[in-house]
């Protein structure tokens, strides 16, 4: 994996050390259309400094939802249910059939293009076709559905009417996400996420269960001192908010050319990074502030003092990163945090440059915890609807105009 950078070294040698840009859409309304973005190549890595956004009001993205169908529409049959929308992982099948693969179940429940249930396969056990913890799922070059069970280190590979093929080794023995991505590569092989000692990795298997590399790609945050050994007991409800929304946590994503996009929860600064963990660019913004409020002092000043700790002793952060999503042509976006605790629909939106384009409302929450599918424009989700019943989502991405950009480097 450590060739993946190597176009990005030599495009870099051929920047100055200093870039000032002036992005300027042509035409258009809006009071944007001067916005400043600073570029600048310190010791080898591009850093972007962003302005308020370059979209004017007639250039922003908007979402069009196609369908979502859940909730108490679900029929009378107790399979047609999807079962969570924390944490789950959607696809679409090369049939046009959307797969969504369910934790809590073991099971992967199959829909048609318009939102029908169609059939559901897989079930906790250890026999052909049975899994437990499922975590991970993807399309091979043959039309084969691998998923990635938790349990028992094994690839179970389906065709695409659910019917069980084989069952390969799989080389994960510590996940770093309960859901997270799996990738498959034209050359014979899945890359998959998994967790190392304190840092994020990436392994490489090919069909026959066989590990061919690993890459340590980003290095996870570690706990605050005070929280390194204190385990919250059932009880401490008040602590468990605190340690599970205000302490950092890293949020990392995958880009279909192998680079990785990875902040810290408390700001929104975003870091790019090859597979092996060389630093190529950093993004930084403005437009956005992580202060704790009246709400935040008063969740954090009672869950430190039910576990007798002194905010002196940890560094806690307002939650901002929920989440970091890069579409099938570079694009950014990053879930932003608009109330702790709840999943949100709003997303900040960057071009693969690092530039802020603005903001967008998917019109649905996309929760941290599970995989959305992004082909091309349109997003495919499960997302928690009335009572935190589950919908399956539909939307389409609609872009007004590509903002063209004129960008004016000193001589």
């Amino acid at each position: 994996m450590a060739e993946a950078g190597d176009r990005f070294g030599r495009m870099l040698a051929h920047l100055g050390m200093v870039v000032t840009c002036v992005v300027a859409a042509c035409g258009g309304d809006g009071a944007n259309r001067d916005a400043m973005v600073e570029v600048d190549t310190i010791g080898g890595v591009v850093v972007v400094r962003n302005g308020t956004g370059l979209w004017s009001e007639s250039e922003g993205w908007q979402v069009v939802e196609e369908f979502r169908v859940g909730g108490s529409q679900w029929g009378e049959n107790p399979d047609e249910e999807l079962s969570d929308s924390k944490n789950t992982t959607v696809t679409l099948g090369p049939n046009g059939q959307i797969f969504v693969l369910e934790f809590a179940t073991d099971r992967v429940a199959v829909f048609s293009g318009e939102g029908e249930f169609v059939r559901s396969f897989g079930r906790r056990g250890e026999g052909p076709g049975e899994f437990s913890w499922p975590m991970a799922m993807t399309w091979d070059g043959a039309d084969r559905l691998w998923v990635g069970a938790g349990q028992g280190g094994r690839y179970h590979v389906f065709d695409s009417t659910g019917v069980f093929q084989k069952s390969v080794a799989r080389p994960v023995h510590a996940a770093a996400s309960l859901q997270h991505p799996l990738f498959w590569e034209n050359a014979g092989s899945v890359v998959e996420e998994a967790a190392g000692e304190g840092v994020v990795l990436y392994l490489r298997t090919d069909t026959l269960g066989h590990l061919i590399d690993t890459a340590a790609v980003i290095r996870r945050l570690e706990r605050p001192p005070a929280l390194q050994d204190l385990l919250p007991l059932p009880t401490w409800k008040s602590f468990r908010l605190v340690e599970g929304h205000y302490v950092p946590r890293l949020r990392w994503s995958r880009a279909p050319d192998g680079m990785i996009w990875s902040a810290a929860s408390g700001e929104l600064r975003l870091a790019q990074t090859t597979p092996n963990g060389d630093t190529l660019r950093i993004i930084e913004t403005s437009h956005r502030s992580a202060e704790f409020d009246a709400a935040d002092r008063a969740v954090i000043a009672e869950g430190l003092a039910e576990a007798g700790i002194s905010r002196d002793d940890v560094e806690l952060v307002r939650p901002l990163v929920g989440a970091i999503h890069v579409m099938d042509d570079g694009h950014i976006l990053v879930g932003i945090i608009e109330r702790v605790g709840e999943a949100s629909s709003i997303f900040d939106v960057f071009d693969p440059e690092g530039f802020f384009l603005g903001t967008v409302d998917l019109g649905f929450s996309l929760p941290d915890r599970g995989v959305p599918s992004f082909v091309g424009d349109t997003i495919i989700a499960v997302t928690p609807g009335d009572l935190d019943l589950p919908y399956l989502v539909r939307a389409t991405i609609k872009r007004p105009r590509e903002r063209q950009s004129l960008r004016r480097r000193p001589r």
